[in-house]
């Protein structure tokens, strides 16, 4: 999860420096974009493994979760979206259509807010 959001964060500044800055200057911040992405994806893909593992092993199934659990899994599913949205435009990006750096901003917010969200849900899910 550290992995994850810390990328996030680290997009975050990247990515707007990346598509304001000096042309000169674009391919520095994109190999620093596509390091932070797989990190972030890296951190994902392990609690897409680790978390339904922890679930069956340690809590015996979905039975007795509350509302908090789903509520979860939704902002995870969002986060999941948030992520393929901004490496479909960044992949846009990169081939140089401009017209993709909305929807990479637009896809690296909704994923970060969703995994701050989708980790209070986990909070009260798992108190």
């Amino acid at each position: 999860m550290a992995a994850g959001l810390g990328a996030g964060i680290a997009l975050s500044q990247t990515g707007p420096r990346m598509v304001k800055g000096p042309l000169e200057q674009r391919e520095l911040m994109w190999g620093l974009e596509n390091s932070f992405s797989r990190i972030g994806q890296a951190g994902l893909a392990t609690l897409l493994v680790t978390g339904p593992l922890m679930v069956w092993l340690r809590y015996g199934g979905v039975a007795g979760f509350t509302w908090w659990f789903w509520l979860k899994m939704v902002f995870v599913a969002v986060t999941l979206a948030g992520v393929a949205v901004h490496a479909r435009a960044a992949e846009r990006f990169h081939r140089g259509d401009e017209t993709a750096i909305p929807l990479m901003f637009v896809g690296g917010r909704v994923a970060g807010v969703s995994m701050v969200l989708a980790m209070l849900s986990a909070v009260l899910t798992f108190n």
